[in-house]
Order: C-alpha cells, then structure tokens, then sequence
C-alpha cells in the first residue's frame, strides 16, 4: 500500500511513496530517518506544500487553481507529478531549509540571508519552469 501525503490528499495531483521509487529511485523508507509510514507522509506533505503552497497557490487564488488543474487534469498532471518528483529528490540531497531563519553565526559575528535569498534556495530551481510551461499555465496569476 502507498503512503500518500495527508494534508495534501484532496489535491487532484499527487505523488506517493511508490510514484517515488519508480520514477526517481527514491526509496522513502530508507532515505528517511526513522523509516516509517508517519515520516513518510510528513515528508509527501512537504513535498506537496512547496510546490503547491509556495508556487500554484502563491500566484492565485486556491480554490480557482484547483479549479483549473482538475479540469486541465489530462494537460497539468504529467508536469505536475514530475515537479513533486523533482522537489522530492531536492529536498532529499539538500535538506529542508524552509524553517531556516537566514542567521548564520561566523567568526567575525552574524550573517543574515534575506528571505528572498532563502525562499529560491527551498524549491528546486527547474520546477519554476516546468510549472510556467504548462497549458494552462499554473503560475499565471492574471486574468
């Protein structure tokens, strides 16, 4: 059975554990600390939060991007799973840096990272454009 991500499971696109495995190589269960199915679905869950709630959601209303992407399912899904997939990998070779303060303390005192300089470095940079190449767009936030 495939751990799917909790507070993202009403979202119309979705990964799980096993769409990990056979499309990126990622076995969740022992890339994560801890190997089990809780740790899982936290990870999915953040995993599915940065790139819905930091990139679709960001750009637009919520309710009418989910709109968008259940009737577009057929156009939106294929890129759509392929960020989740690219954002897992990420998070998993990087870290999660979303609760990162932008303080680092040298030898000659404090640096402090702008936000602008952290939020870039919590999404893989590819997924920005494979998101903005979909028909319809999922970035767009205009009218």
């Amino acid at each position: 059975m495939a751990t799917v991500s909790f507070l993202y499971e009403d979202m119309p696109v979705k990964i799980t554990d096993e769409d990990c495995k056979k499309y990126r190589g990622l076995d969740l269960a022992n890339e994560l600390e801890g190997d089990s199915k809780e740790k899982i679905t936290q990870f999915l869950d953040t995993v599915h939060q940065h790139v819905y709630d930091f990139l679709i959601f960001s750009t637009g209303d919520r309710r009418w991007k989910i709109k968008i992407i259940e009737k577009y399912k057929a156009e939106v899904e294929k890129t759509l799973k392929m960020a989740l997939l690219v954002q897992a990998a990420y998070l998993l070779n990087n870290g999660n840096i979303e609760m990162f303060n932008g303080v680092i303390k040298t030898v000659s005192g404090v640096d402090i990272k702008d936000n602008t300089q952290i939020n870039e470095k919590i999404i893989a940079p590819s997924i920005v454009n494979m998101l903005a190449s979909t028909k319809p767009n999922l970035l767009f936030a205009g009218r």
